[in-house]
């Protein structure tokens, strides 16, 4: 491996901004990772299960984005002002993920303690987007 940095994608730069200290809520809520695939094969399940060291036969479903966002960006009646500024900056980064990312998909892989990877290819072609765990027993 050589020890020139690589330059930060701007469009990982824009989503890592958008996503910096929110924990995504569960059983054990966790961070927003940033990701990026620099390979030029398409990035399929059976590629996410192994570059996530899963075994080849755990389950994976793909999601629409907007299914990932809709519980964290609704509001209910008993929300404080701490819990609006969240559900604003949820909304802020599905909107920064729809602006920044070319066909975002979020995929689940998993039962239990579930590996979320939201991705898409940003101008450059590259596949970025963030990574989380979410525990649901």
């Amino acid at each position: 491996m050589s020890d020139e940095l690589v330059p930060l994608l701007p469009s990982l730069a824009t989503i890592m901004t958008a996503a910096e200290d929110l924990m995504v809520p569960s059983e054990q809520d966790a961070p927003l990772l940033p990701f990026h695939w620099p390979g030029d094969e398409p990035l399929t399940p059976a590629t996410l299960s192994a570059l996530l060291g899963l075994a080849p036969e755990t389950p994976v479903e793909q999601r629409e984005l907007e299914a990932f966002f809709a519980p964290l960006t609704r509001t209910r009646s008993w929300h404080g002002p701490a819990d609006h500024a969240l559900v604003e900056r949820f909304a802020h980064l599905h909107a920064t993920l729809l602006a920044t990312l070319t066909d975002p998909v979020v995929y689940r892989l998993g039962t239990i303690e579930i590996h979320v990877v939201i991705v898409g290819r940003d101008a450059s072609g590259a596949f970025v987007g963030l990574h989380t765990t979410v525990v649901e027993t």
